[in-house]
């Protein structure tokens, strides 16, 4: 085996500072290593030119969604309430001021005074703002990814 230490044929930045001319290869696999670097590494277009920040910006509604007090508050009120049920023994019911009251009657309590704190907390549009998201970006990316080369190998049978 033979190395070149010529450093023409260095990558820019390699592996840790190294180039390609400091790992223990052989000639022909470095000229094959090179071709693949200018053929086809060649052809990519930097991410500047690619992704262009100046016509990125945070959408206004964004910082609402995320800092909304009420949806924080009742959300932490949801799930310590869960919590709470979850903890009481299962067939020993809570008793208040001489009241019995059962796991059931607990969960339905919870979710009739949750579900109108979410309603005026505008959990919904929140929601709704995240799924239309995820399907923005999902659909984005399907539509810029590229086949796959098993299609390529693929007989009609």
């Amino acid at each position: 085996m033979t190395t070149s230490t010529s450093t023409s044929q260095t990558m820019p930045g390699g592996f840790g500072g190294f180039g390609l001319n400091s790992l223990p290869i052989s000639e022909e696999r470095l000229t094959l290593l090179n071709r693949f670097k200018s053929e086809r590494l060649g052809n990519i277009r930097p991410m500047s030119e690619f992704f262009d920040r100046s016509r990125i910006s945070k959408p206004n509604g964004m910082g609402g969604r995320i800092t909304n007090l009420w949806l924080v508050l009742t959300i932490l009120f949801l799930l310590g309430g869960l919590n709470y049920i979850r903890k009481l023994p299962p067939n020993e019911p809570l008793v208040i001021f001489e009241r019995s009251i059962s796991q059931k009657q607990l969960y339905v309590g919870l979710f009739s005074v949750s579900i109108p704190l979410l309603w005026i907390s505008s959990a919904g549009s929140t929601i709704f703002w995240i799924i239309g998201a995820s399907a923005t970006l999902v659909i984005g990316h399907a539509a810029l990814l590229e086949p796959g080369v098993e299609g390529g190998f693929a007989s009609n049978v």
